[in-house]
């Protein structure tokens, strides 16, 4: 049995969740909950953290490993997320990683018809964007993450499930450049995402601090609170 607690802070959605895998069978959510954090992921996460744990009847000694999601996304919640499961890592001596914010939405959003193309409204007329498989778990990278206008999404194709909240505010440009349907719903279960990959990639062979530099894609002064 292997038990992971992930973090998201990469948007002003933050979120939390406790996986658990027995054996060689897909991880399953134990708890999750989500938060829109008006202030500072800071002053949550933690509390956050632990309610889940005690709704779970897990001591926080039971957890194998943590993961946070490492963006792109808001460079001060990356910061925060990332530092505290640094914190959480060094005081407890269990593995701690990192995984692509993008990816773990690709994740979170499950299998799909067509390719999956997770948008981060990125503010300045901008998105963050990337590009996965339809149904991988985890997702197979086709196209890196990039930062640049929302019809770069289509360079690798029409035939695509695009959906976030870059698709979302964008959606009549998406269109007008030949989105083949409306956008998708944004999933919400990016900490659970998060946390299924991680598992994966420590299953592989990865290593503790994989993952833990932030990805911002954008130099840090240019942030700003509508993408956030």
């Amino acid at each position: 049995m292997t038990r992971l607690a992930a973090l998201d802070a990469s948007t002003w959605w933050g979120g939390v969740a406790l996986v658990e895998r027995i054996g060689a069978a897909r991880p399953e959510v134990v708890a999750e909950a989500g938060l829109l954090v008006r202030d500072s992921h800071s002053v949550h996460l933690l509390r956050l953290l632990d309610l889940l744990l005690a709704e779970a009847s897990w001591p926080r000694s039971s957890v194998d490993a943590f993961a946070a999601t490492r963006g792109p996304g808001s460079f001060t919640g990356l910061r925060v997320g990332l530092g505290t499961v640094r914190g959480l890592g060094l005081s407890s001596g269990r593995p701690c990683v990192g995984i692509g914010t993008l990816e773990a939405m690709a994740e979170a959003f499950g299998p799909a018809d067509r390719e999956r193309v997770p948008l981060l409204d990125a503010a300045r007329g901008e998105v963050f964007g990337a590009r996965y498989d339809a149904d991988g778990s985890p997702p197979r990278e086709v196209v890196a993450p990039w930062i640049g206008a929302a019809e770069r999404a289509l360079d690798a194709g029409a035939a695509a499930v695009a959906f976030g909240s870059g698709a979302q505010r964008y959606a009549q440009r998406l269109g007008a450049a030949g989105l083949n349907r409306p956008p998708a719903a944004a999933p919400r279960s990016i900490a659970a995402g998060a946390a299924r990959i991680a598992l994966f990639r420590l299953d592989a062979g990865g290593g503790d601090g994989d993952g833990l530099s932030p990805l911002y894609l954008r130099p840090a002064d240019a942030e700003s609170k509508a993408g956030r």
